[in-house]
């Protein structure tokens, strides 16, 4: 593995790290400022890696992504953290809030992340642009990753943090979106979706792998656009 590519490893598995610690403590903030500091008094409520990270999820199953480079960000999870909604002020209304939260926490570190990009791309010329262009379309390990290190850590702050709220989002019980929906549909509706629970995390990490990536195909011309016109 040469430099490049092993750099470009290293940022991402950073940046998804970042993303899931982030994740997760967001669900233990969210969950303690409802009434439930479960969470917080196991030392769930910090962005260090180390109080989420989940072998499988944060580290195996990255790794084996970057190593078949698929052409859409890496992903992962971590490990759950704990909520006893018995303990929540309102149930129904703060549950629903702790949920939203872990992904919520994603996309505003998305958003900022695009306008860091949008104004890195713009002060820093048209070779800049086409490293962001670079680590965006493509995978990386030419040269723009080790001469243009802001721009590659930026595109993948906004993609990995945008794949994994969009993948913790997608509404199959466990994940946070199942269980959101479960709380939303119908009683009839609910109770069926619930019978998928035991089946539910491996047919969401397969539909994030072959579904997600085509439905993020318009955010990522937005990316482009941003790119192009700072």
């Amino acid at each position: 593995m040469d430099s490049n590519a092993l750099f470009s490893a290293v940022v991402q598995l950073l940046v998804l790290w970042l993303a899931i610690s982030l994740h997760e403590a967001s669900h233990a903030w969210m969950a303690a400022a409802c009434g439930d500091p479960t969470a917080r008094e196991m030392g769930r409520a910090t962005l260090n890696p180390l109080h989420h990270l989940d072998l499988l999820g944060s580290l195996l199953f990255p790794a084996i992504l970057l190593v078949l480079g698929f052409g859409f960000p890496i992903f992962g999870w971590g490990r759950s953290t704990p909520v006893l909604e018995e303990k929540l002020r309102r149930p129904y209304r703060d549950g629903l809030l702790v949920l939203f939260a872990g992904s919520f926490a994603n996309v505003v570190v998305a958003v900022i992340a695009t306008v860091a990009l949008g104004i890195a791309a713009g002060s820093m010329g048209d070779s800049a642009r086409q490293a962001a262009f670079q680590a965006l379309i493509s995978r990386p390990g030419g040269e723009s990753v080790s001469s243009f290190p802001v721009m590659f850590t930026l595109v993948r702050l906004v993609t990995v943090n945008a794949f994994v709220a969009a993948f913790n989002m997608i509404p199959l019980p466990p994940l946070d979106g199942g269980q959101i929906a479960l709380r939303l549909l119908p009683a009839d509706w609910a109770e069926r979706l619930a019978a998928v629970r035991p089946y539910g995390f491996m047919i969401g990490v397969i539909m994030a792998m072959i579904v997600l990536p085509l439905l993020f195909i318009p955010f990522y011309g937005i990316l482009s656009l941003v790119i192009q016109f700072s």
